[in-house]
């Protein structure tokens, strides 16, 4: 920014934290108890499917399990501060708005997380892994900037973010297509894995939705359009975070062979050569 622009974005900014409506305050503290139950219950899981899994394909299970309940776990620690009124800030640009910033920060940790989880199901490359990493932070930091009307450039960044977001989808799509459509992958694992794919994709959609109704005006800045709003994005983060966990884990024995690619999943037979036996009849 230049100097008159930092200024006009110093000016604009009103409060640094506002309480939530009853209604937000309400919703945003079912989603973080939902958050909370299902955390509990992944890593009560995780304890279990250990003694569950040894040996063979136990090392993979388990980290895309741990994964699993981190997502929820950071998850239901933003939702708490939000609940309380932080990281909500009033802009006024073209209007008096709330911005909740900390929801970017819940994206920008959770959804590379989530990403993980599905790239160690499908045994994805990892230069291939570090490529959709890279496109999702962009995807969400890039976001930010067109959610916050402060910074002037709503539909420009909007656009660039969408570009990073079908790269996302593009590199995770094609990753688990290939992997469940391998001859080698049982019926149920390709169901599931195409489940889990599809649950992401199309939940993953309803956010950039979301943006277009609150930034061109169809949701307005008022009370019970606000909550609505909080209602959505709550929503959509308990269906992409606690539903994908739960689906995932319950098909932990499918799932769990999955390996990254150079991995040899099967430990091959090691075979050692009969010792030569000498005798007075000769060589046996």
């Amino acid at each position: 920014f230049g100097s008159r622009q930092l200024r006009a974005f110093q000016g604009s900014r009103i409060a640094a934290m506002i309480p939530p409506t009853t209604c937000e305050r309400a919703v945003s503290w079912v989603v973080f108890a939902i958050f909370v139950i299902s955390s509990m219950v992944f890593l009560f899981r995780n304890s279990a499917a250990d003694e569950n899994f040894e040996g063979k394909g136990a090392a993979p299970s388990r980290r895309y399990r741990l994964v699993t309940a981190s997502i929820t776990i950071i998850a239901a620690f933003f939702y708490f501060f939000m609940a309380q009124g932080f990281g909500i800030d009033v802009v006024a640009a073209g209007g008096q708005k709330n911005f909740w910033w900390l929801r970017y920060a819940d994206w920008l940790i959770t959804t590379p997380l989530l990403l993980l989880d599905l790239a160690l199901i499908a045994g994805m490359d990892v230069w291939d892994t570090f490529a959709l990493l890279v496109a999702d932070v962009l995807m969400i930091a890039v976001g930010y900037v067109a959610g916050n009307p402060a910074y002037g450039y709503t539909w420009q960044c909007f656009g660039v973010s969408m570009g990073f977001f079908l790269l996302t989808l593009y590199i995770i799509g094609e990753g688990m297509l290939e992997h469940a459509d391998d001859p080698n992958t049982s019926e149920d694992k390709e169901r599931v894995m195409k489940t889990l794919l599809w649950l992401t994709v199309l939940i993953w959609c309803t956010y950039p939705l979301y943006f277009v109704l609150e930034y061109s005006g169809v949701i307005q800045h008022n009370p019970a359009h606000r909550c609505m709003l909080v209602l959505l994005y709550g929503l959509s983060d308990v269906v992409a975070k606690a539903v994908f966990g739960f689906i995932l884990l319950l098909n932990d024995d499918i799932l769990h062979v999955a390996m990254p690619t150079g991995v040899t999943e099967n430990i091959p037979m090691v075979t050692y050569n009969q010792p030569t036996v000498y005798t007075s009849q000769g060589v046996q």
